[in-house]
């Protein structure tokens, strides 16, 4: 699996693309603002877009899903809990974005354990609640890799004190995580990226996380 890294302005978000070296199928996660950066890095690799997996549906995170879509004919995927705020995000504040995404629907909804499959990566859905209610992680664990959009960061996590966010969800989420091993490499959604092992705070995570 190859991992490439865009971070998108105005909020500094990080989109990746990742695609199976093999079968050259590729997908998008959070794609921001970073629409034409991943297209052509599409175009660069050789390499067809065929999911863009949201970790959760805040503007900032999926602004470009839309678009990508529309290019790609990309399957949009989100945990089902989130997967209202993709409509719901053209109604509401831009965020700091130039303007509102545009609604869409998502066109795969996962669960817990759920699969998606890029040649012959496995993409596991983990339901990580805390920064929203279907906050979730993508983990190939072939790879040693984790997709951790706003829940886990180097050095910290997501905000709870955002609409569908809870400091007790945050730290029953994070507990889960440090049980991967320690070897995993975190690509969070903003900031650098770290190792599942690094993140030794949380072995001393009380209560309340905001």
């Amino acid at each position: 699996m190859r991992v490439e890294k865009v971070i998108s302005s105005p909020l500094d978000n990080n989109a990746y693309f990742l695609f199976d070296e093999a079968s050259r199928q590729a997908a998008v996660v959070d794609p921001a603002l970073a629409g034409k950066e991943l297209l052509a890095m599409s175009e660069k690799f050789g390499a067809k877009i065929v999911y863009i997996l949201n970790t959760h549906g805040h503007p900032d995170s999926t602004a470009d899903d839309a678009s990508i879509r529309t290019t790609t004919g990309a399957k949009i995927a989100i945990f089902e809990v989130d997967a209202p705020r993709l409509e719901k995000n053209a109604r509401g504040t831009r965020w700091f974005l130039p303007a509102p995404p545009a609604p869409v629907k998502a066109d795969v909804l996962l669960k817990e354990g759920s699969e998606l499959k890029l040649g012959d990566l496995v993409i596991t859905t983990l339901h990580t609640p805390g920064h929203t209610e279907g906050s979730a992680c993508f983990h190939v664990e072939t790879a040693g890799a984790l997709f951790t959009g706003d829940t886990l960061y180097a050095g910290s996590c997501g905000r709870t004190d955002v609409q569908g966010g809870s400091p007790a969800k945050m730290v029953f989420t994070l507990r889960r995580l440090k049980e991967l091993p320690a070897e995993t490499r975190v690509y969070p959604g903003h900031g650098p990226e770290t190792t599942i092992g690094d993140e030794t705070w949380i072995s001393d995570l009380t209560y309340p996380v905001v």
